[in-house]
């Protein structure tokens, strides 16, 4: 067999098919890279992943319905505390006023506690108020003075339902009262027996030689409340922070105080019960509070609007056992 001999190709026809081998690698490099690259980007199911984008919402300070701040909130950078305090304190106002009910109460906001707020919202964006603190209060309620001459639970009661909306008089009130016996003390002594103030009235409204003074305690005159339709809350014990909070809510608060320390009695109840009151019980109504801290005092007694100390309110108050009625939240 014989073979025939081929020539060699000429230089230019070598070059050419260099060129086609070293075009087609690179393409076939960059079709293997586009695989690569899509196989990265793409999921099994999904479509394209997209780059990584910083969170960020929109958190929207409010007072009220009015609109102080728009700011753009970040997970990857935490707000600027201080910036945010700086424009806060530009666009809050120093105070307001709002009715609530039969009540004025004065707010003040409070710019730090409001950046707290924001700051724990963080990138969740959203909307939240202000942080605002009642630092007065003025609470409409009539001027009451008793009628008779241990009437005062029955005035005070006037006074507080009439703060709720409820006018009723204190005669009508002195009359509702529940009562105990016997009427009048009876005995001398540690033997004497006499009403109990935690069931009813005790004595004779008008007073007199005989009954002395005395009259009634917060459980029976919330019962009476009850029948005009008015549910009363026991504050007796409370603390008197407590009460300075009711009355900057816009409630106002009937307590039981004695000007100074007795004369004292004691007496024993017809269930035997042990009784010891101070005899110069006297009720009030307080009304609210002024900026400085003052509080506003109905006194039946003497039919007056009185400004109290707290150091004046807290010292009766504390003789008479910290009774008190207010109405609830």
């Amino acid at each position: 067999m014989r073979f025939k001999r081929l020539s060699p190709p000429d230089a230019s026809a070598a070059a050419t098919w260099r060129h086609r081998l070293l075009l087609g690698l690179v393409l076939l490099v960059a079709v293997a890279g586009a695989i690569a690259l899509g196989n990265q980007l793409v999921s099994d199911n999904g479509p394209p992943a997209r780059p990584p984008q910083p969170a960020t919402n929109v958190l929207e300070i409010v007072a009220g319905a009015q609109l102080l701040v728009r700011v753009r909130m970040r997970r990857d950078q935490p707000a600027d505390r201080v910036a945010l305090a700086l424009l806060l304190t530009a666009r809050l106002a120093r105070g307001t006023v709002a009715a609530e009910g039969r009540a004025r109460i004065t707010y003040e906001y409070d710019v730090e506690a409001t950046v707290r707020r924001a700051l724990r919202r963080g990138a969740e964006g959203g909307r939240i108020q202000a942080v605002r603190e009642p630092v007065s209060s003025r609470i409409r309620a009539p001027l009451v003075r008793q009628a008779r001459r241990n009437s005062g639970e029955a005035a005070a009661l006037e006074v507080l339902l009439a703060s709720t909306g409820t006018r009723v008089s204190q005669r009508q009130l002195q009359a509702a009262f529940p009562r105990t016996r016997p009427l009048d003390p009876v005995g001398e002594g540690p033997r004497r027996v006499w009403g109990d103030p935690d069931l009813g009235y005790v004595g004779r409204a008008d007073g007199g030689d005989v009954a002395g003074r005395f009259g009634i305690y917060p459980e029976p005159v919330a019962a009476t409340a009850r029948r005009y339709g008015r549910r009363l809350e026991d504050l007796s014990a409370s603390t008197a922070e407590r009460i300075y909070a009711i009355l900057l809510a816009g409630r106002a608060v009937m307590a039981w105080i004695a000007p100074s320390r007795g004369p004292y009695g004691t007496w024993r109840s017809p269930q035997n019960k042990q009784i010891q009151v101070n005899l110069g019980v006297r009720t009030i109504v307080l009304t609210g509070i002024t900026r400085d801290g003052d509080l506003r005092v109905v006194n039946p007694s003497r039919g007056t609007l009185d400004r109290w100390s707290p150091q004046r309110f807290e010292k009766a108050w504390q003789l008479l056992d910290r009774r008190a009625l207010g109405r609830p939240a």
